[in-house]
């Protein structure tokens, strides 16, 4: 069976006519969705990559610079994010998360030990509990500990599901319906390169499986405008031919519906917009990491007529972990001669 992955050149060419897109073009997507809801529009909440960690994280096993000094700060951001969330005018009503919620997370497979023990689960756990509106999950490779060889690191998908639920009461993946629209959780560690018995297992790489596609296939048959979400962008994942079936791979799932508005996606811990293009014929953004800034979180406007509105569209910096920080008074606008906290220099 043939895999393929985005080359990292496409990133590199296609995020810098991203930069120069027209806020009035890109901060609203319209869907055809066949009928008219008398809801309200709701105001949705957006962060990726939080990477918690819990006290028995030992410095510094992470990439040279920013990677080991952030890691180190990500609960004390994570707090901030949801103190900023909290205090939006008028109020968010959904937050949903897009995976690598905690960071190095897993020590064995007692359960009875997480259950006594402060770790990074209990910590993620109890600083999204502070959030005042629903919080919606979905999973990234760091929330798992997969050993393709099955090394002493392993721990099953199965255990860390029983993670997932003990301590967020969330599955593997799931929908949510809100304001007359569907958002879809779904999970890139649930197909073959996540599967340690399957010789086709490489970690570095998201998939999702037959019957997490199938299910996906099924939720966008039903019309609703959806926006999709994942943690493995398309750059790192497979994106042909992941199994056989009818429901191949998820570009082509996502290719057969037109009530999508989108395909949002962490990992790569910076600001990208792509176009729908040949492989993935969905718009495709990328989210910065709250792990470097905590200014790196959306808030979009969901209209149940089918379109949305992301109300701080400007606030990225481009191919960057930063963003700019701003007001979320009302109207939300960028904070004059802020000073930038965070990793993000100048």
């Amino acid at each position: 069976m043939k895999y393929s992955c985005w080359p990292i050149v496409a990133l590199l060419s296609l995020t810098c006519t991203t930069a120069q897109k027209s806020p009035s073009e890109d901060s609203q997507a319209a869907i055809d969705s066949g009928s008219e809801e008398s809801q309200k529009p709701i105001r949705v909440a957006f962060i990726a990559d939080t990477h918690v960690i819990g006290p028995q994280y030992v410095c510094c096993s992470e990439s040279d610079g920013i990677d080991n000094s952030s890691i180190m700060k990500t609960p004390d951001r994570l707090a901030e994010t949801v103190n900023t969330i909290n205090a939006i005018v008028p109020a968010v009503a959904h937050v949903f998360v897009l995976g690598d919620v905690v960071h190095d997370a897993h020590h064995g497979t007692d359960m009875e030990w997480y259950t006594r023990e402060e770790n990074a689960f209990s910590r993620a756990a109890n600083l999204l509990a502070g959030l005042n509106m629903p919080v919606h999950i979905l999973w990234g490779n760091h929330d798992y500990e997969v050993d393709c060889n099955e090394g002493p690191s392993h721990h099953s998908r199965a255990f860390t599901h029983s993670l997932f639920e003990h301590f967020f009461s969330a599955k593997p993946y799931t929908s949510v319906d809100a304001g007359g629209w569907r958002f879809l959780l779904l999970n890139s560690q649930l197909g073959p390169t996540w599967d340690s018995s399957s010789e086709q297992c490489a970690t570095n790489l998201g998939s999702y499986g037959t019957e997490q596609l199938a299910w996906l296939e099924s939720q966008l048959d039903d019309g609703m405008p959806s926006l999709v979400m994942s943690h493995h962008h398309m750059i790192a994942s497979t994106a042909q031919n992941e199994n056989s079936g009818p429901n191949p791979d998820l570009s082509t799932v996502l290719g057969r519906h037109e009530n999508i508005a989108a395909h949002l996606a962490g990992h790569f811990h910076r600001w990208v917009d792509l176009d729908p293009n040949p492989v993935h014929p969905v718009r495709h953004i990328i989210l910065g990491a709250t792990r470097y800034d905590t200014d790196n979180f959306w808030i979009v406007e969901f209209d149940p007529s089918g379109t949305f509105e992301i109300l701080d569209y400007e606030k990225p910096r481009w191919s960057t972990t930063c963003a700019d920080t701003w007001d979320y008074d009302n109207e939300p606008s960028p904070v004059v001669d802020a000073i930038e906290t965070g990793d993000c220099g100048s």
